[in-house]
């Protein structure tokens, strides 16, 4: 009998293991050598669209469609993925009955356009080729200086220091909704972050940094993370509470001001009481 429990144990065991393992990959599809071979996308992430597993299966094929399932045809596979910028740290195994794709996952946090293309940044600044991800907060950073914007290519950083500071400010705000609004985040009613007054590039005067809500709302961050004080501007802590506090007063759907054209002004030092000891 304690044989048979162990053994039920066991079983059950096993089968919850399968599960767990089961849910850590997404199944599609290869052709190698006319036959169609099932591909598992290892960790692949929450957020990702089929649209994304879609290039990333085709990237993988590349010209490799005459190999077998061999180990020449892994390395082939492997040259592929590298030179996709949405994957790294990548690892490609086969079997005789299907092909595995372990790798990590950059997620992108920002849009980018230019006159002829639009680019995705992720949240390492390494620019990726556009995908649509429906199920991401994408935030589109306007007001970089034309200039910046040609020349680009995936798989590089981009270097500029305006989109640095929109991508840091992005990943305050990415860390602040999930200590503060878990359940509804407040980058997911921020349509744009505009950088043309970068370090009051433009006049020296006017908020350095403004972002937008879907709405229309307006709301002046001013200089950007760290440099609060070199412009007599309230801590950065400040003005997280004050954005935070305003949206959950007034954001149950969207982030309203108090009425339309309204804006949130963060910039001006406040005493106020933090929703969280730190951001």
């Amino acid at each position: 009998a304690t044989i048979v429990i162990f053994g039920v144990i066991a079983i059950s065991v096993a089968v919850v293991v399968g599960f767990i393992f089961l849910d850590r990959y997404v199944k599609s599809h290869l052709n190698l050598n006319g036959k169609t071979v099932p591909i598992h996308l290892l960790d692949f992430p929450e957020w990702g669209s089929d649209e994304l597993k879609q290039k990333i299966v085709s990237t993988a094929a590349g010209d490799s469609r005459d190999l077998s399932l061999s180990e020449a045809a892994a390395m082939r596979i492997g040259e592929n993925i590298q030179t996709f910028a949405w994957l790294y740290d990548v690892k490609v195994q086969i079997s005789n009955q299907a092909i595995v794709i372990k790798a990590q996952y950059r997620k992108p946090v920002a849009l980018i356009k230019s006159p002829d293309q639009q680019y995705l940044i992720a949240s390492d600044l390494v620019v990726l080729d556009y995908v649509n991800i429906s199920k991401l907060p994408v935030v589109e950073i306007t007001g970089v200086p034309a200039h910046l914007l040609t020349w680009r290519s995936v798989s590089t950083k981009w270097s500029s220091e305006d989109v640095e500071a929109a991508v840091e400010l992005l990943a305050l705000l990415d860390r602040m909704d999930k200590e503060v609004v878990p359940d509804k985040p407040l980058l997911a009613e921020i349509k744009s972050i505009d950088m043309s007054n970068f370090n009051g590039r433009r006049n020296k005067s006017q908020p350095h940094i403004i972002l937008y809500a879907k709405d229309g709302t307006e709301i002046r961050w001013g200089a950007q993370k760290g440099a609060w004080q070199r412009y007599l501007e309230a801590k950065d802590e400040e003005k997280l509470t004050m954005l935070y506090n305003t949206y959950q007063e007034l954001g149950t759907v969207q982030l309203r001001a108090a009425h339309k054209g309204s804006f949130i002004d963060l910039i001006k030092p406040q005493s106020l009481s933090l929703p969280i000891d730190r951001y």
